[in-house]
C-alpha cells in the first residue's frame, strides 16, 4: 500500500491513542494500494475458494453489502441524525487511506465529544479475513455480529476499551469491511466499554446500506 496511505491512517489513529487496527495497515504497507499484500495472508477469492488455504474468519450469512456507491461519498454512511445520537460533531472530514475512503466527526468539544470514524476497507482485498490473520497482534480480538454480519473489536492494547478507544471491522463480502474508530470521552457513560459505541455505529451504517440498494 501506498506510504501516505499508511501515515494517514497513522495520524487518525494517532487521535485515537494509537489503539485500532495499526497491525492490519502495518501487515500490508509494503503492497500496492488495491492489491492485497502478499504477506497478508489471502485475498476474499483465496479464502473462499481455490487457494487451498483455511479460512479463519466466520463466513458471511448475511447479504453481500455494495460499498461501491459510498467510496466517493463515506460522509453519507452515517446520517447526520445518527451522528448527532453518538455525538456533538464538527463537520465530518471525509478522505482516503491504506485501506480505502473514510469519515472522521470529529468532537466539536475535545474534552467532552466522542470522535467517530469509519472506513470502506475496499483496498486490502481482504475484508475480515485479514484480521483474523493477524490476530497475535492484537491484545484484544473480541468476536461480535452486528444485524446479523460478523465482526471484531480488535486493539493493540488490552486496557484501549476501558479507556475510550476502540477499533473494530464487520465483514460485508469476502473481500471487503468497514473499519470503526472511536475514541470516547471520559465521563462518557460509554467510556469504559467504547466498543458498543462501535457496534452501534455499524448497526446503523449497515441499516444505511441496505436501504440504499
Amino acid at each position: 500500500m501506498a506510504a501516505s496511505g499508511l501515515s494517514v491512517r497513522r495520524v487518525v489513529v494517532s487521535a485515537v491513542a494509537g489503539t485500532a487496527l495499526v497491525a492490519l495497515v502495518a501487515g500490508c504497507s509494503s503492497s500496492v494500494a488495491g492489491q492485497p499484500s502478499a504477506s497478508g495472508g489471502g485475498s476474499g477469492s483465496s479464502v473462499s475458494g481455490g487457494s487451498g488455504k483455511e479460512r479463519l474468519s466466520p463466513p458471511l450469512e448475511q447479504p453481500v453489502l455494495d460499498l461501491k456507491p459510498f467510496e466517493t461519498k463515506p460522509c453519507e454512511l452515517l446520517k447526520p441524525e445518527q451522528v448527532a445520537s453518538l455525538t456533538k460533531p464538527d463537520p465530518p472530514k471525509s478522505g482516503n487511506d491504506a485501506l480505502g475512503p473514510n469519515c472522521t466527526w470529529h468532537g466539536s468539544d475535545a474534552i467532552r465529544d466522542t470522535t467517530v470514524s469509519v472506513s470502506l476497507n475496499v483496498s486490502t482485498g481482504e475484508g475480515l479475513e485479514g484480521a483474523y490473520r493477524r490476530r497475535s497482534k492484537f491484545a484484544q480480538f473480541d468476536e461480535f455480529r452486528v444485524a446479523g454480519y460478523p465482526g471484531v473489536h480488535a486493539n493493540e492494547s488490552e486496557k484501549a476499551e476501558g479507556m475510550g478507544n476502540c477499533g473494530s471491522m464487520v465483514g460485508v463480502s469476502d473481500s471487503t469491511a468497514l473499519f470503526f474508530i472511536v475514541h470516547v470521552k471520559k465521563g462518557n457513560p460509554d467510556y469504559s466499554t467504547s466498543c458498543r459505541v462501535n457496534e452501534k455505529v455499524a448497526e446503523m451504517v449497515i441499516q444505511n446500506l441496505k436501504a440504499a440498494k
